[in-house]
């Protein structure tokens, strides 16, 4: 009996931590953890692999607008940007899979790197001091926001996919429409930052109202392309490694998902989402024949 309470009462050891982690975002926080390790030994990781427009710009250093997330000099950074972005994440790369979902991080942060940079360097024109292309480089080395403006871009498109739900606001007691969300975190931001405008998490934001509105369809990701990277060299070799997720589990994990918010929904839910269908029906039902009218 009392092995039996035991085994019920056992927690997953470390490893199973690990391997469930899905594993495109095991490689962004292995990288980040490490980089930031290393950088106090080798300072100029940091300044090799940021975005710092006047390298971009200047020397044509195209690679900072795709290492830059992966690059964190601050740990209080790295431990809230975690804090905020791993649940999410987690979800999204269940959801999407390993391949679509690194394909999409890569391309929104490559998009919202380009816009800083953009942002820069129109900055850089309209003031004519250099100071701006180099805003990271402080008195004490180089400061990176690393994960902060892909995550504030995902938060900013998550809110936007129910824009007018109701979100309780972390620590705070009030809740607020949710495309509201992410201006008022900036705010806060930017208070707790002494006023002082965070670009590059700014861009992010933007980014992420942009890509809702503009840019989506634009930028969508084909089944097709996911399925052809899944079996290219490129990609062959993380198949076989755990926490990798394929493409063809994506469709399970909707269909388990869906089983369990169907039994975790209470009656009085399910009543009003087959109340909201049959009104759709009728409502549909009604314009098929007022155009069969209107035709004769």
């Amino acid at each position: 009996m009392e092995s039996d309470i035991n085994r019920n009462n056992t927690y997953p050891d470390a490893q199973e931590i690990i391997d469930s982690i899905p594993l495109f975002i095991k490689i962004i926080l292995c990288i980040t953890i490490i980089l930031y390790l290393l950088n106090p030994f080798i300072p100029f990781i940091s300044w090799i692999f940021a975005n710092i427009p006047y390298y971009t710009i200047i020397y044509l250093n195209i690679w900072r607008l795709i290492t830059t997330p992966f690059i964190t000099t601050n740990i209080l950074s790295i431990i809230f940007s975690i804090f905020f972005w791993y649940k999410e994440a987690v979800k999204i790369e269940k959801e999407i899979g390993t391949v679509k979902y690194m394909l999409v991080f890569l391309i929104n942060s490559f998009f919202i790197q380009i816009i800083y940079t953009a942002v820069s360097f129109l900055l850089w024109l309209i003031m004519r001091s250099t100071s701006i292309l180099k805003l990271k480089i402080t008195d004490s080395g180089i400061r990176n926001d690393g994960l902060w403006p892909i995550l504030l871009c995902d938060l900013t498109l998550l809110c936007l996919s129910n824009p007018e739900k109701l979100q309780k606001f972390y620590f705070f007691r009030f809740s607020l429409k949710a495309k509201y969300y992410p201006l008022v975190l900036l705010a806060i931001f930017t208070i707790i930052s002494g006023f002082r405008i965070d670009l590059e998490i700014l861009c992010g934001i933007g980014y992420g109202f942009l890509y809702h509105y503009h840019l989506k369809k634009k930028l969508l990701i084909s089944d097709d392309i996911v399925k052809i990277l899944e079996n290219s060299p490129i990609c062959k070799w993380m198949t076989n490694i755990k926490g990798f997720i394929h493409f063809s589990d994506v469709k399970t994990f909707h269909i388990k998902n869906n089983i369990e918010n169907i039994k975790n929904s209470t009656v009085s839910e399910i009543i009003e989402i087959t109340q909201n269908k049959i009104k759709n029906l009728i409502k549909t039902n009604n314009n098929k024949e007022k155009n069969i009218n209107n035709n004769i």
